[in-house]
């Protein structure tokens, strides 16, 4: 008796309404699945990307910034040796240019023979997570293992009084919400004060710690476990 196997319009249904973003390819590389998540998420409608190839639209990179699409596509490869697809993080740009970074994980739906399959990507974003991770490297690379700025800071743990003590409760609020990787307009949000309101906070802060940057001041915020 022969294996029934889902068509694309039964996969297209199953997926419709999924929190997560769903990408349809066949074994040619060409987009065959896009359901309203992937369209919310990208900015791509489906009739913009349906019947093209997946590297026009995903042009994938890594953390490292090597382009993954391509004829050398791991997954593919991984499925026409009917290998598992490992899940991983992704770089891709929206409609609109914006980095977005997406975890990925991969099944495959056979159609009857090896060399015909529908592969399926569901994602979602983690762009943030990402980004607070790079950033707490750069933070780590800042920071000597006395405790110290490496850029020469002044600034040390073993001073007796925290630099933070000149800072305003608000200010302290606000350093708080820097050190978590927030953005001006999340600060604002967050405090139900106006973006300018968060920026000049910002500014008040840098000046009053002798700082120059948002990443020093991350740095400061860590050293004194104030996050």
């Amino acid at each position: 008796m022969d294996t029934a196997y889902p068509a694309t319009s039964s996969l297209a249904e199953i997926f419709s309404n999924t929190a997560d973003g769903a990408l349809g390819v066949d074994q040619d590389h060409m987009i065959t699945l896009w359901n309203k998540a992937a369209e919310r998420l990208v900015g791509f409608t489906a009739a913009e990307v349906l019947g093209k190839p997946c590297s026009e639209v995903w042009a994938v990179r890594n953390r490292t910034g090597c382009r993954l699409c391509g004829e050398n596509c791991t997954p593919i490869t991984s499925a026409r040796k009917e290998e598992p697809v490992e899940g991983r993080e992704i770089m891709i740009h929206t409609k609109t240019g914006r980095p977005l970074w997406l975890h990925v994980s991969t099944i495959v739906v056979p159609s009857g023979s090896p060399s015909l399959f529908t592969m399926v990507h569901i994602f979602h974003d983690v762009t943030r997570q990402v980004e607070t991770e790079v950033l707490l490297g750069k933070v780590q690379s800042l920071l000597g293992s006395e405790g110290t700025l490496s850029d020469g800071g002044a600034m040390t743990t073993s001073e007796s009084a925290s630099p933070l003590k000149t800072l305003t409760p608000r200010e302290q609020e606000v350093l708080r919400f820097i050190a978590r990787g927030e953005t001006a307009k999340g600060i604002a949000k967050a405090l139900q004060i106006s973006t300018t309101t968060a920026r000049n906070h910002t500014q008040k802060i840098l000046v009053k710690l002798g700082l120059h940057t948002k990443l020093e001041a991350v740095a400061v915020a860590y050293r004194y476990k104030h996050f």
